[in-house]
């Protein structure tokens, strides 16, 4: 078995300089840290994982969590997930610290990042909000090499180290497909979008609209996009007044937060099993719709995972001293439907 003694007489060094070497503490001549590391190499010699977690324990090792409030029973997932990533981070020997903010109050997000930040953490996880304050201090984070990992809602990939959450432009074609099984030739289909900012709502609108003009054919005419907000109110309101002024309508597609708003809103009209919808997350709301049938489909986005896999990462990033593996971590589509949910 190669030990740090094997190495270090190998090396032709002390067992206390190949400790630095291996922990990356205290000073080591940069020749001597490269004779020590070619050693280990020639060796395959790799640090005893429990020593190693003991060691992160003692240099009290930190990363944060910023949790967006919204939609209660979707943020209650993946915090679910992110206490699951606690117990994987701690015995690693980090420290996971959360803080919750609303994705619409960007003072506030800001404060809950910088309250994160000032704790002194290796790394953050967070979901993107629409905001040129966050853009800018993601970017002085790269700048200081603090890794970041974006989850559900991504930022601009010059600005995060990965992407933890559903390829956004595949779901939306996704619930196209699923649409068009639903909806006769020459059907006539609402969407509505969270806002224009919202980057996984925007994009799953891309893909759904692309996978219709793939197929002429079909005659799927896109009525038009409006923007709920991601609130409830607000998409039933809007959805209402597009129920009345588009006649014939066969499906909503909802593109993120406030599906149960359309729902609503179709209930309300009378229209309910007739217009087909598709829409996202198997919240508790949202899968009342779907049993009693206003809602056909809903794709779920994994929040769990989402918020599990983002603290994994990161802490298998910062336990290794490396890069956060891959630049993306797809958590797939999952399609609900009153009978499977």
């Amino acid at each position: 078995m190669t030990t740090i003694e094997t190495i270090a007489r190998r090396a032709g060094v002390s067992p206390g300089t190949v400790d630095r070497v291996i922990h990356d503490r205290g000073r080591v001549k940069p020749e001597t840290a490269a004779r020590v590391r070619a050693v280990m190499a020639e060796l395959d010699f790799r640090p005893n994982s429990l020593g190693r977690a003991f060691y992160m324990t003692r240099q009290k090792n930190k990363i944060g969590v910023l949790v967006a409030q919204r939609e209660p029973d979707f943020q209650a997932m993946i915090l679910e997930g992110v206490r699951a990533g606690e117990d994987y981070a701690r015995q690693h020997g980090i420290q996971v610290l959360t803080e919750t903010a609303s994705p619409d109050d960007t003072e506030g997000y800001m404060a809950a990042l910088e309250r994160l930040l000032a704790q002194d953490v290796r790394g953050v996880v967070l979901r993107g909000i629409p905001s040129e304050r966050l853009a800018a201090r993601l970017e002085s984070l790269r700048a200081e090499r603090i890794p970041v990992l974006a989850y559900n809602e991504d930022v601009a990939g010059g600005l995060r180290d990965c992407f933890v959450g559903q390829d956004d432009r595949k779901s939306g074609a996704c619930a196209a497909f699923l649409m068009e099984q639903m909806c006769p030739r020459g059907g006539r289909t609402l969407i509505v979008g969270v806002t224009e900012e919202n980057f996984s709502s925007q994009e799953r609108i891309a893909g759904f609209r692309e996978y219709f003009r793939r197929r002429p054919e079909r005659g799927m005419e896109l009525a038009r996009v409006i923007y709920g907000g991601g609130n409830h109110e607000l998409a039933f309101r809007r959805t209402a007044e597009s129920l009345g002024a588009l006649p014939g309508l066969t499906g909503i597609f909802v593109s993120g937060a406030g599906l149960s708003g359309a729902a609503h809103a179709l209930e309300d009209a009378g229209l309910a099993g007739r217009v087909k919808v598709v829409g996202y997350d198997a919240t508790g709301t949202n899968l009342e719709y779907l049993r009693r049938g206003t809602v056909q489909f809903l794709i779920d986005q994994a929040p769990y995972e989402q918020g599990y896999r983002a603290v994994r990462l990161l802490t298998d990033a910062i336990f290794r001293d490396a890069c956060v593996d891959g630049d993306g971590s797809d958590t797939g589509i999952r399609i609900v439907t009153a009978y499977n949910c």
